[in-house]
């Protein structure tokens, strides 16, 4: 009986673990297409942000040490559509229409030598077309150059 009430717990804790990691309290739209409707009635950019959820360390830094931030929740809420392009290793984190979706964007939005650099965020309007891109992360957890960016596209979309 033991084991069972203990095996119990493990099992809620783990659910209450992975939910936490899952919800960083942004809004990332899980189809493109949703993502330049809502873009084009609200007249905001598209943040589109080329992950490797489960595997790419850098990503989880910048997931952590940029989106996770309290000014970019407060940045991205006002002035930002977010769609992240997860091309995890585990199979069931995205759906065959995400991953359909996220292969023809990574395709169209490619920078590096044909292939994807993990992390990137890639900055385009409503109807797709790319605005600017920033590639990579550091070790050092230095977001200057992502909010650079962030600062430019708004500026942009001010004028």
């Amino acid at each position: 009986m033991e084991k069972i009430i203990l095996i119990i717990t493990l099992v809620i804790i783990s659910n209450f673990s992975i939910n936490a990691q899952n919800n960083d309290g942004l809004n990332w739209i899980s189809s493109f297409e949703k993502a330049k409707e809502i873009a084009t009635s609200e007249n905001k950019p598209i943040l589109v942000f080329f992950t490797g959820s489960d595997w790419c360390g850098l990503c989880k830094m910048l997931d952590k040490d940029f989106f996770a931030s309290g000014k970019f929740k407060e940045i991205a809420k006002k002035s930002f559509v977010l769609y992240k392009a997860d091309f995890p290793r585990r199979t069931d984190i995205v759906s065959e229409t995400q991953k359909q979706e996220n292969k023809i964007l990574d395709k169209k939005y490619s920078k590096t030598r044909g292939q994807r650099v993990f992390p990137t965020i890639v900055i385009v309007d409503a109807s797709g077309k790319e605005i600017e891109f920033l590639e990579s992360y550091n070790y050092i957890h230095d977001t200057s150059r992502h909010y650079k960016l962030i600062d430019y596209i708004l500026s942009k979309y001010q004028n």
